[in-house]
């Protein structure tokens, strides 16, 4: 980390320049502690200041990557070849611990439209694919009829490994489940991109009767921590990346939740260091008995903007929607929004059994965690749009939450009126 960091101050425009702002220098760097001094960037950062995070001299060739702005504001950078290759050595490691082998039959399910592709490109990918023996479905629709298709394709090519976004493995064990559908039994599965939750990992597992290894990265890193076949936590990948979790400008004990800072030490061509991603983890307060010695992740607890503030100003994670939802049968898929004013609205696309009365025993359940003057209603919708990159936010929260307490928490005026008690039906 040390290098990276000289490496920035005498070589990035950016960082040469931020840390002079905030008088810190490498030099004086003796302990982990000393760090919480240098400047965070942001994501902002990178969309006002990208040229500037380019390193002087570098005349290499530049991979432009970006993320898929699911928060609303898409981000580019730059990435060289050998970071490139270093990340997807990980990401080979990380595959081996959940039963990957190279040239063994993968199926992705993942975010990936192949639309407006040039014949070329599509030649070049599907020859790619064909030589690593990798099949990839796109987990942007999560309808019924495109369920029944990917257990159809998972079926026919009968994959060792599967790795996908969380909640449509999710939603294609549940469907292969209530279908009645056998699925052939892969050596592991990997849940990356969104939160698992545990109701989720037993689901999975039931459907596709293998193990299901969590794994936690974002793309501007690619991976951060991975489980291993002790599923005791999620190793941290530091021979790549630096993980810091800040809370309240120091770092976060193991067992309490932080701020995701990280640094990738590896590239000399846009080297981010100190990164916010927005996310909220917790370290681990044990070491993982397969004796690999690499720090443990506890848990991943959702983006910085997924987390709710209650109308006494306490903060909620995400989770608890999952965790009481996971028990209502008649409700088939959800989503979350707080909006500015910390009004809540939960969107619910009613399965079989839906009635009024269920929305009613959700609300008494939510307002135990979110307070009784929390605003809060329940529309029924027919349909709850994934995010661009084929991602379900289960929550969307537009109020600032920081993990520190909250002095003034947001004050929101109620709803107007509708019939139902708040319970409204909107065909979105």
């Amino acid at each position: 980390m040390l290098d990276a960091l000289r490496f920035a101050e005498q070589k990035v425009p950016f960082y040469r320049r931020r840390f002079a702002e905030y008088g810190v220098r490498v030099a004086d760097v003796k302990a982990p502690e000393d760090l919480v001094r240098f400047p965070i960037l942001t994501k902002a950062d990178i969309r006002a200041h990208g040229p500037e995070l380019l390193a002087e001299g570098y005349t290499g060739k530049l991979i432009k990557s970006g993320t898929g702005g699911s928060t609303g504001e898409s981000m580019q950078f730059y990435l060289d070849h050998k970071t490139y290759e270093h990340r997807i050595a990980a990401a080979m490691r990380s595959d081996g611990w959940a039963g990957g082998k190279v040239g063994e039959k993968e199926l992705h399910i993942w975010g990936i439209p192949f639309v407006n592709e040039s014949r070329f490109k599509k030649g070049k990918r599907q020859l790619h694919e064909a030589i690593l023996r990798k099949k990839y479905v796109c987990a942007f629709d999560l309808s019924e009829q495109r369920l029944a298709a990917a257990v159809d394709d998972i079926a026919r090519y009968r994959p060792n490994l599967i790795i996908g976004y969380t909640n449509p493995l999710y939603y294609t064990a549940l469907f292969a489940l209530e279908t009645g559908r056998k699925l052939p039994a892969p050596r592991g599965l990997v849940c990356t991109a969104e939160r698992l939750f545990d109701h989720q990992r037993r689901t999975i597992e039931h459907a596709f009767d293998a193990p299901v290894f969590n794994r936690y990265g974002c793309r501007e890193v690619m991976l951060i921590s991975s489980e291993c076949d002790r599923h005791e936590g999620m190793h941290i990948n530091m021979d790549g990346v630096y993980l810091e979790l800040v809370r309240e400008g120091r770092h976060a004990a193991p067992g309490e939740p932080g701020e995701v800072i990280v640094s990738d030490f590896v590239s000399r061509s846009m080297p981010l260091l100190r990164y916010k991603n927005e996310d909220i983890a917790i370290g681990s307060t044990s070491t993982c008995s397969c004796g690999r010695g690499l720090p443990l992740l506890a848990s991943v607890e959702g983006r910085e903007l997924d987390m709710i503030v209650g109308s006494d100003g306490r903060l909620v994670a995400g989770e608890i929607f999952p965790y009481i939802l996971k028990d209502c049968p008649s409700v088939k898929r959800y989503q979350v929004h707080q909006d500015r004013s910390g009004a809540i609205t939960l969107k619910i696309v009613p399965a079989n059994g839906y009635q009024d009365e269920h929305a009613r025993y959700i609300e008494q359940a939510l307002r135990k965690h979110l307070g009784d003057r929390a605003v809060l209603q329940i529309r029924v919708v027919d349909h709850i749009a994934l995010t661009r990159g084929g991602k379900l936010r289960v929550t969307i929260s537009d109020v600032p939450s920081r993990l520190d307490a909250r002095k003034d928490p947001p004050q929101a005026s109620p709803p107007a009126a509708s019939a139902g008690n708040g319970l409204e039906h909107h065909p979105d």
